[in-house]
């Protein structure tokens, strides 16, 4: 494993931030640049991202740098780049919270090299029950055609820091449906949890069921990990050098002898 190197490195520093206690940060643009690889037998390929958001108001973290709060109630815009080999996609949204009804729009063009270019919009309106109860519909059109989904999300606050989420997501004719969930957990001294299933079935691809967990040593240094019913799998470990700048790598394969693929991720962030 090529990542165990650098994660041990990561995981050794986390003794010189353990006496850092609770202590929430605010945020108002969290900005990143990605590379990834993919070594998929007999070809490779490289991808490389650019992205920023930007809220309207500060955000407060829960703790370790990277977590928020489960239903996000600050309006935002935000700005996404991705090169491919062949291909490049340009992807520009907002969201607007007033009082508890939510309006948001996207506009994504994908051009492919040689072979024409696509457009996709995207239009939605979510009403804020309660601060903890989101309900939301889209819609998404390409070419002529329109795509629409409906979705709920509810948070279960068990303390000041932690909660368990919910979401509940289908299409108009309820063929492709997902339940996820995630739980975060201080445990003490710095130290934090999340832990999350989802579950997703389709009417013409099945159902697959998929779980994943990120523990934190510290507010700034974590490791974490997915694994599905087909048999993919990820590891990674994230560390911030100070408040503001990480950088996290991850690795993902399957177990099965018959699906030979690797792919490799770098991705640096900056918040502010």
């Amino acid at each position: 494993m090529k990542l165990l190197p650098l994660s041990t490195l990561l995981l050794a520093g986390t003794s010189l931030l353990a006496s850092a206690g609770l202590q929430a940060q605010e945020y108002q643009s969290i900005s990143n640049a990605g590379y990834t690889k993919w070594d998929d037998s007999p070809s490779d390929e490289d991808a490389y991202s650019l992205g920023t958001k930007y809220y309207f108001k500060k955000k407060s973290t829960l703790g370790p740098l990277d977590e928020f709060e489960y239903i996000n109630k600050t309006s935002n815009i935000s700005a996404n780049y991705l090169n491919l080999e062949n291909s490049n996609d340009y992807h520009v949204a907002g969201e607007l919270f007033m009082d508890q009804v939510l309006v948001g729009a996207s506009y994504q063009y994908h051009d492919i090299e040689h072979g024409g270019s696509d457009d996709i919009y995207s239009l939605s309106l979510g009403y804020l029950i309660s601060d903890d109860f989101l309900v939301k519909a889209e819609a998404y059109r390409k070419d002529s055609h329109t795509d629409y989904f409906y979705s709920a999300s509810y948070n279960h606050q068990i303390n000041d820091s932690d909660y368990f989420g919910f979401t509940f997501r289908t299409d108009e004719d309820f063929d492709a449906r997902t339940l996820s969930s995630k739980y975060f957990k201080a445990l003490g001294q710095d130290s934090y949890l999340t832990a999350g299933v989802s579950y997703r079935h389709n009417d013409d691809l099945g159902h697959s069921i998929a779980a994943n967990a990120e523990y934190f040593f510290t507010s700034r240094t974590s490791i974490g990990g997915s694994y599905d019913d087909n048999d993919d799998y990820t590891v990674s470990a994230k560390h911030f050098f100070n408040t503001t700048y990480a950088l996290e790598i991850g690795f993902k394969s399957n177990g099965r002898e018959h699906v030979d693929y690797d792919i490799y991720t770098i991705d640096f962030s900056a918040q502010f």
